[in-house]
């Protein structure tokens, strides 16, 4: 019953999920961005306008236990970090009748990181993601760009555990055919190139393209038969090319969950010749699945294998393989928890090093009074941990422990 009062009160907008074939009411749109199904309790929506504007800030405070994540002499540090943006639609976001063949989300956000005792670590923040849409019906064009310039790590991805300034750029675009009833289409193609401004980082261009035929098994559900082709150039060390190819499928098996996953066998080539280098070609999957196990609680599972280029170390390349489960709990009123535990298991590839993370990671907010994004404007407690260690090899473990408290307000 409140699935269906929070649906009937965000009608005359755009909600941020995708259709429940359960009611029988107009269909819940999608906004513009690629390959995001609903996620969370209460999704993002926007106000039913040819141009909507959202500015928002916040302030946060923080303590971490060894900033720069090493093995030895850790830094433990307090930082406070202010900081705003905007978010932006112009257009329709996606609905089973586009109002609009063209359309425009974006998002601007600026943060600083100042520290308390030690002004080296400060820095300054910031990222721009835009996505839009071209077309309608049997013929999609969706350009994708963002660009970030972030100093630190994060808690929630395997790949920045060090704290250094990186500038990341990533472009593409993807085509979405639908040629039948049944049979459409997927076209990607995608450039990124990652930057560390300071030594002892190594920078990468990596490019890729993915081919991919789908085919409607029911109104909720598409099987896929995929391709996808990567480069990618380092700085330091061996070129590589990939191929990856297999099957996978995505939807909605029932209207309480949500699940995709695409499964493949990736064959890889460096080029040169390096003494101790391990052959990683082999299983690669990605994907994931959330369930609403009520109105109150959704659960949420991602998983991953995949090889990548290491930003330390020419050659000792790895393949990762990683998990992650959210959990996303409404006490009532406006009190939400969320949960999280990732961990991954990393094999290098001519090193002979092994390595195990747990990342677990709790959040109490209280919701501020809003219509349209009844999350983003919220008071916040938050802690996490990352410890991570080789279990196979030579290397000391790292930990680190992170406390935050704070507020966003959003308009």
């Amino acid at each position: 019953l409140q699935q269906l009062q929070d649906l009937q009160n965000i009608m005359a907008i755009h909600p941020y999920r995708s259709r429940s074939q359960q009611v029988d009411m107009p269909v819940p749109s999608i906004p513009v961005i690629v390959y995001e199904p609903q996620f969370g309790l209460r999704s993002r929506v926007y106000r039913n306008g040819a141009f909507e504007f959202y500015p928002w800030f916040g302030v946060s405070q923080h303590y971490e236990s060894n900033v720069n994540q090493t093995s030895t002499n850790p830094i433990a540090a307090f930082s406070v970090s202010p900081g705003g943006g905007a978010d932006f639609q112009l257009g329709a976001p996606d609905s089973h009748i586009n109002d609009t063949i063209l359309a425009l989300t974006g998002r601007y956000e600026a943060w600083a990181d100042l520290f308390y005792g030690h002004p080296e670590l400060s820095a300054f923040n910031q990222s721009v993601e835009l996505a839009g849409r071209i077309g309608r019906m049997g013929a999609i064009w969706r350009p994708v760009f963002s660009y970030s310039d972030i100093t630190g790590s994060s808690p929630l991805e395997d790949q920045l555990v060090s704290r250094t300034r990186r500038l990341t750029t990533d472009a593409g675009i993807v085509g979405q055919y639908q040629f039948t009833a049944q049979l459409g289409c997927n076209q990607t193609f995608d450039y990124n190139q990652l930057i560390h401004p300071t030594s002892g980082f190594i920078n990468l261009i990596a490019e890729k393209t993915r081919q991919e035929l789908t085919w409607k098994l029911s109104s909720t559900m598409t099987a896929t038969a995929w391709g996808e082709y990567r480069y990618t150039t380092p700085a330091q060390g061996s070129q590589g090319s990939e191929f990856i190819y297999g099957p996978g499928f995505y939807g909605r098996p029932n209207p309480k969950v949500y699940t995709e996953i695409r499964i493949g066998y990736d064959s890889l080539y460096l080029q040169g010749n390096v003494p101790g280098r391990a052959n990683f070609s082999g299983l690669r999957f990605n994907g994931w699945t959330s369930y609403d196990w009520s109105s109150r609680l959704r659960l949420t599972l991602r998983y991953d294998r995949d090889y990548g280029f290491s930003e330390q170390g020419a050659n000792n390349n790895y393949v990762s393989t990683g998990g992650q489960l959210k959990a996303e709990l409404n006490l009532g009123e406006r009190w939400y928890v969320s949960t999280y535990f990732g961990s991954s298991f990393q094999q290098y590839e001519t090193s002979g090093v092994s390595t195990f993370e747990v990342r677990p990671e709790m959040e109490v907010a209280y919701a501020l009074p809003g219509s349209y994004y009844p999350t983003d404007s919220k008071i916040f407690l938050r802690g996490g941990y990352i410890s991570s260690s080789n279990i196979q090899g030579s290397g000391s473990p790292v930990t680190d422990l992170r406390l935050t408290i704070g507020c966003n307000f959003k308009f």
